[in-house]
């Protein structure tokens, strides 16, 4: 069964109170189920849920070198992604591609979707647990390397997957900053014709959580894979049971397709090898797809809720939506950071 986070339902007392009253119990459950949830408390704007969050962390950060676009709602709170409501999210422990992720993630939900649009939750120790030994073994062996292009200012992307130009992600149009923010974070950057940018690294595909010591798997193989799309809509039309789900999946394999087609994997978007270059196979990614929904928790959300994840261990995603929804994040410093 799929671990489920520790919930707190309100009960009279206002949210900020409650925290500061059951921290030590706030933190034991981030540690022992990887996630809490706050339900009912109303939390009704970003102010309140930051400091709700600095009430559990106090060390926000505001720098995302992720690649979802994202619109800021005030100091440390932004949106949470700015992706079209059929635009599958998978899931993923937040920034796991850098060597300073996120310990921290806080999500809060301002405006709660008529249908779907949940932020499901992953242990994704147990995904490291379940995993096929050799496949995992190789991982291990082999490790992760992630390659990302990014259009130039003013420039469109070639690919559905292409979501921002680079100067959205570093907030500057001076190469020179790109390649110093690049350094600290042992990205590897190309530039391209046309003003274009290429980001290669290289990490470990496991991270062992600094606390509790169980291996994780930490890395973003089922988000940057060409076939990751389609196999994950193959589960999201499963589990939602929807017309445009299968149409959708069915548009995705058809991508996936005319992108193997038409670009060498170097210049897809996104991309994923295993650290020596050599192409992750299809199956294996189906093979962790599969066990990654094996494990995942489901959850509707309510406007006001609040859930606070363990980053080194909880991953997260969204479902597709339809109607209003605002759904918002902050998150706390990489533990090396204190």
């Amino acid at each position: 069964m799929p671990s489920e986070p520790l919930t707190y339902t309100y009960s009279g007392e206002p949210i900020l109170p409650f925290i500061e009253r059951h921290a030590a119990q706030i933190q034991e459950g981030l540690l022992q189920h990887g996630a809490v949830r706050f339900k009912g408390f109303g939390i009704t704007d970003a102010s309140t849920f930051e400091r709700a969050a600095k009430a559990i962390d106090p060390e926000l950060k505001d720098d995302y070198l992720g690649t979802s676009p994202r619109n800021r709602m005030s100091g440390y709170v932004f949106s949470a992604s700015e992706l079209p409501p059929h635009f599958p999210i998978m899931q993923h422990c937040e920034m796991s591609f850098l060597p300073h992720a996120p310990r921290k993630l806080f999500f809060w939900c301002r405006v709660a979707p008529p249908e779907g649009g949940e932020t499901p939750i992953c242990d994704f120790a147990a995904v490291y647990d379940g995993l096929n030994p050799d496949i995992r073994r190789e991982f291990e062996d082999k490790g992760i390397t992630t390659l990302r292009n990014y259009a130039g200012p003013g420039q469109k992307g070639k690919s559905l997957k292409q979501l921002k130009p680079w100067p959205d992600m570093f907030l500057t149009t001076d190469k020179n900053r790109v390649n110093a923010i690049c350094r600290e974070h042992e990205l590897e950057p190309h530039w391209l014709p046309g003003d274009a940018l290429r980001l290669i690294n290289t990490r470990p595909a496991i991270k062992v959580h600094p606390i509790h010591g169980k291996k994780v798997w930490y890395n973003h193989t089922q988000v940057f894979h060409s076939a990751s799309a389609q196999l994950e809509y193959s589960h999201i039309a499963s589990h939602q049971k929807t017309l445009r789900g299968y149409g959708l999946k069915l548009f995705l394999k058809l991508n996936d397709l005319w992108e193997s087609a038409s670009q060498r994997p170097e210049e897809r978007a996104m991309h994923v090898t295993f650290g020596n270059g050599e192409e992750i196979p299809r199956a294996y990614v189906s093979h962790l797809m599969d066990v990654i929904w094996k494990n995942l928790h489901i959850a509707p959300w309510q406007a006001g809720d609040m859930i606070a994840i363990d980053n080194y261990r909880t991953a997260h995603g969204r479902l597709p939506y339809k109607g209003p929804r605002e759904v918002n994040v902050c998150w706390a410093a990489d533990t090396a950071a204190r």
